[in-house]
């Protein structure tokens, strides 16, 4: 009996161990499958991750490509549109010094003349005239209920007048030059150029 009781004892034991070696085997493979589940996981999140960066790379790199793009394409309209404005107002420049020197023009500069009296009242004054102007001058001083002073200013190229008078800290200024500067201006803004 001994022999059968050592033989019981022995196949429990053997059963025992089938039990624990089968526990074992199940463990090891949830722990594996569980590892590769992981491992998976992080592959995807890995995978998305280096699309992500490339995608974003990849769209920094044409949003910068565009930019330059885009830069260089303003930077030819904003070319293009100065040498539209140029050669609009280098034209207005030379009509308006054929107006200068036609026989028109002193009427024109004796009424600039009674716009700036207005202003200054019976103040005295300095008026500036270009050069080719100073022919006009007693004209000029004819108009003015006041003293003045007329002095050349080699800075007015077109025609018209300036004048300044101390006692009321007043410049008025009516050339061609600052009127042919201001329509510029305004030509620049209102014109549909902007960019």
């Amino acid at each position: 009996m001994s022999n059968n009781k050592t033989g019981n004892f022995l196949s429990a034991i053997e059963k025992y161990s089938a039990q624990e070696r089968q526990a074992v085997l199940q463990d090891i493979q949830a722990r594996k499958a569980e590892a590769v589940r992981k491992a998976e996981l992080r592959g995807q999140a890995d995978s998305e991750n280096y699309i992500r960066k490339f995608l974003a790379a990849s769209n920094a790199e044409i949003t910068g490509e565009y930019a330059i793009k885009n830069i260089e394409s303003q930077s030819k309209l904003f070319k293009k549109r100065d040498e539209m404005v140029q050669q609009i107002f280098s034209r207005a420049f030379d009509r308006l010094m054929e107006f200068s020197g036609s026989d028109k023009y002193k009427d024109a500069l004796l009424s600039y003349a009674k716009e700036i009296t207005d202003k200054f009242q019976n103040n005295k004054c300095v008026v500036y005239l270009r050069r080719d102007d100073m022919k006009y001058a007693e004209d000029i001083k004819s108009v003015f209920n006041s003293e003045i002073e007329i002095k050349e200013d080699i800075t007015i190229r077109l025609g018209g007048l300036r004048a300044y008078s101390k006692e009321l800290e007043l410049v008025a200024d009516n050339t061609l030059d600052s009127k042919l500067e201001e329509q510029k201006k305004w030509f620049v803004e209102n014109a549909d150029l902007k960019l």
